[in-house]
């Protein structure tokens, strides 16, 4: 529950069924979020991302997707 909770405070009660195990539970407008991680090893980062952070982006992958459809428009 996040009613009169202060937003980015720790959610109250049980989360085990909201968040996946080791994501921690905050609040945000009283509403539930999953607060993703982020790590980077070497030169790449990797972070999570929707609802349950259960899609891991790096930075390879999001070049690719904002780089090849630009290079496409700009051929097109």
């Amino acid at each position: 529950s996040c009613t009169g909770i202060e937003d980015f405070g720790a959610c109250l009660g049980n989360t085990d069924n909201f968040c996946p195990t080791n994501i921690s539970c905050q609040c945000k407008n009283e509403k539930p979020f999953c607060r993703c991680d982020y790590y980077r090893v070497d030169w790449q980062e990797y972070w999570y991302m929707g609802p349950k952070c259960n899609h891991r982006w790096n930075t390879l992958d999001f070049i690719l997707v904002v780089i090849l459809p630009a290079v496409a428009l700009v051929i097109v």
